[in-house]
């Protein structure tokens, strides 16, 4: 086979291409390509193919849309390829002759640097060919995890493929009257207008309380301007009674459908029209005849546990690789992509004073920084669940998304913060910083780095109209380190939303020395429940739905013995799945024959390991003891042992001269007997960000106290 590579100037001829090729993104059409120019960005459209003859026209085997972006002054460029190079790339000969292509036409027209980000998963024959030494791994810019859903499967077996929690919402939402729109290319102007107008407004409306940023409305009538006349894009709406509650913006390339955008009102959340809509589309495009489904991205644990829920199989992306093809030119181009003032487009449309004032090292996380910050957490004694990267995601399901940052010193971490986000309101909101900031108090630049974290965050929350960010962190009362916070000029409050006192046990490596630690009725328990045929397991498989729903079960059933507030199944399972799949987390279980009798949830970062949650059953009068609670607590710190923690947290006590009154006095008499230091962490500072609204918010407080007391 001959092949030659040209720059294919046929828009008809490259489209048709594109649909049809293996590995095929809508971001490789002409029309994506064109909409491009107005950001300053000149597409150019490398093809290769067999040259043909005079009765078999020229044929595209593969190919690559590349955007050039130009270094004012200096007249290099940058080509990115988004979701691209495309076509029969796994075959070696025709990746050679694009590869050279690439190489011709960037030499032609002063590109410094090739940037490519194909649709090829890791497990692709591609993948292999962008881990030579040539290819540099470079920042993506497109999604790298996503969840492909089959179409091509029938509709019972799309609807079983749902959670379980998920076909109830669909169904709650149908129930309560909620109906589905869809508009396509076809639409008239006259309709599609106010439509986008809406999306656009709902939209808008979740980045504001979910923290990202959305282009203006003009973006997105242009790309349906664009896309609609080949009928490439599709819009969805679940309504209610005329008033629109949820969205879905897709756009389609050959029997691909991605689903871009979406978003939904607070009222549609709670209605659970996110939940009908997605599953509408789902079933739309099904009945269109599409193959594929792409639910477009994975940027938080939360946002991907509700995709989880919708089935699907899970796809991770190569990622992007610069081609180096001017080595003078290509530092050029970094340089100028790390300022982000001349190659990146703004995508912020807030008013200017809602921009966040840079502070030096202090930045918002990406899903980069995952694994650094999981690093970080499990060596610092400040370290805690509440700030584990996958806890996002069940910060998210409570209705308070969580915004992560980090302080960085010479590219290395030395910082990193969680706060949660709750919307108040008149737009503004609340922050909450659990069991953080996470940094070494211990170090010479603690007070300075504890200093700029705090800057940052003021700017942060002020750029979110916050009134406050609310900070508990993982020090000691009394500690040098909770006398870093009275030094900033945070101000002190009586009251924290974590437990503010714990028994902290260190689990020595001899299971005898440590027993001997215990109170003696505590040994006599543990040896009685032996006696007795308790035996325990340890469940660490993050699938285990039924060992989940056990604990759930006899967890509910303690809490409501003691009046608490009932934690959700869902809850429940968004940490199992987030800290079992990455190896932190188990479930311990007490068992009396076949009977579950007591169950506990294991977490453990680093050196230190927590007994997050408990239930056991409640011995009939006049049954015989047999003290599975006990079995499964000594079970607990010793499986917390082997997975390498030191210390063992029991999470929260009665404060040391409780009466027997306090509701907490029987537990902590129960976790008491295991021994271990009794701490008191120091409490909550509130950094104050808006003071006039902040003394209003106490004032309401306190009226409301007044009027209840």
């Amino acid at each position: 086979m001959r092949l030659r590579t040209w720059l294919e100037d046929d828009a008809g001829r490259w489209d048709a291409f594109v649909e049809a090729a293996p590995y095929r993104s809508f971001s490789q059409l002409w029309e994506w390509g064109e909409l491009r120019r107005e950001g300053g960005w000149t597409p150019l459209r490398i093809a290769v193919g067999d040259p043909g003859t005079k009765d078999e026209p020229l044929a595209i085997l593969a190919g690559a849309q590349l955007m050039v972006r130009r270094v004012p002054v200096f007249g290099t460029a940058l080509a990115y390829a988004p979701r691209g190079p495309i076509g029969a790339i796994d075959d070696d000969a025709v990746w050679a002759e694009l590869v050279a292509g690439l190489r011709r036409v960037a030499l032609a027209e002063r590109v410094a640097t090739i940037r490519i980000e194909p649709e090829a998963t890791t497990s692709s024959p591609i993948a292999e060919q962008l881990n030579s030494r040539f290819w540099r791994p470079a920042p993506a810019n497109q999604p790298i995890k996503t969840r492909i859903v089959d179409l091509a499967r029938s509709e019972d077996e799309l609807r079983s493929d749902l959670r379980k929690k998920h076909r109830q919402y669909v169904a709650k939402a149908e129930r309560a009257g909620i109906t589905v729109e869809r508009f396509d290319g076809a639409t008239e102007p006259d309709t599609i207008g106010p439509a986008l107008a809406d999306f656009h407004r709902i939209l808008s409306g979740t980045g504001e309380r979910a923290g990202f940023n959305t282009r203006p409305l003009s973006y997105y009538r242009e790309v349906w301007r664009a896309l609609g006349p080949a009928n490439r894009v599709r819009l969805y709406f679940a309504t209610r009674d005329g008033d629109r509650l949820a969205t879905l913006f897709h756009i389609t390339c050959g029997d691909h459908a991605a689903e871009l955008y979406g978003g939904d009102t607070p009222e549609g959340t709670g209605a659970h029209a996110n939940y009908l809509v997605k599953w509408a589309a789902i079933l739309g495009f099904k009945e269109e005849g599409f193959s594929t489904y792409d639910l477009w991205g994975e940027p938080t644990s939360g946002i991907a546990h509700f995709k989880e829920g919708f089935g699907g199989e899970p796809m991770e992306l190569v990622g992007a690789r610069d081609l180096v093809v001017n080595r003078a030119g290509d530092l050029i181009v970094r340089a100028a992509l790390t300022a982000r003032d001349q190659l990146t487009p703004r995508r912020s449309h807030q008013p200017q004073p809602n921009a966040m004032t840079a502070i030096e090292g202090f930045r918002e996380a990406t899903e980069t920084d995952a694994a650094a910050w999981q690093a970080l957490l499990e060596r610092l004694p400040s370290g805690d669940v509440l700030h584990d990267w996958e806890w996002a995601a069940v910060a998210e399901l409570d209705g308070t998304p969580a915004r992560r940052f980090v302080l960085e010193e010479s590219g290395e971490l030395v910082t990193i913060v969680s706060a949660q986000v709750r919307r108040t309101a008149l737009g503004r909101s609340f922050w909450y910083v659990p069991r953080g900031p996470v940094l070494d108090y211990d170090h010479p630049d603690a007070q300075p780095r504890l200093q700029r974290v705090i800057d940052g965050l003021r700017s942060a929350a002020k750029a979110d109209r916050a009134i406050a960010v609310r900070i508990e962190p993982r020090v000691e009362r009394d500690s040098p380190a909770a006398a870093l916070f009275d030094q900033i000029g945070l101000k002190r409050i009586n009251a924290t939303l974590q437990t503010p006192d714990t028994r902290l046990v260190d689990l020595l490596p001899d299971d005898e020395a440590l027993l001997a630690t215990f109170d003696k009725d505590t040994r006599y328990a543990i040896r009685r429940a032996e006696r007795e045929g308790v035996t325990t397991s340890v469940i660490d498989d993050a699938n285990d739905d039924q060992a989940l729903a056990d604990l759930h079960s006899l967890v509910t059933e303690t809490l409501d013995r003691a009046s608490y507030r009932l934690p959700t199944l869902e809850r429940y399972r968004a940490i199992w799945r987030g800290l079992a799949s990455s190896g932190r987390a188990r479930i311990i279980q007490a068992r009396h024959g076949e009977n579950l009798e007591a169950t506990g949830l294991l977490v453990v970062e680093g050196t230190r390991s927590i007994y997050l949650y408990a239930g056991s059953i409640r011995e009939a009068k006049g049954e015989t003891k047999r003290f599975p609670s006990y079995a499964a607590q000594w079970q607990m710190m010793r499986t917390a042992s082997e997975m390498g923690s030191k210390t063992h947290d029991l999470w929260g006590v009665a404060p040391e001269d409780a009466s027997p009154e306090h509701p907490w006095y029987g537990y902590s008499l129960f976790k008491k007997g295991f021994d271990g230091r009794f701490v008191s962490w120091a409490g909550s500072w509130d950094l104050v960000v808006e003071p006039i609204l902040y003394r209003v918010r106490d004032f309401m407080a306190a009226a409301t106290r007044l009027i209840h007391r």
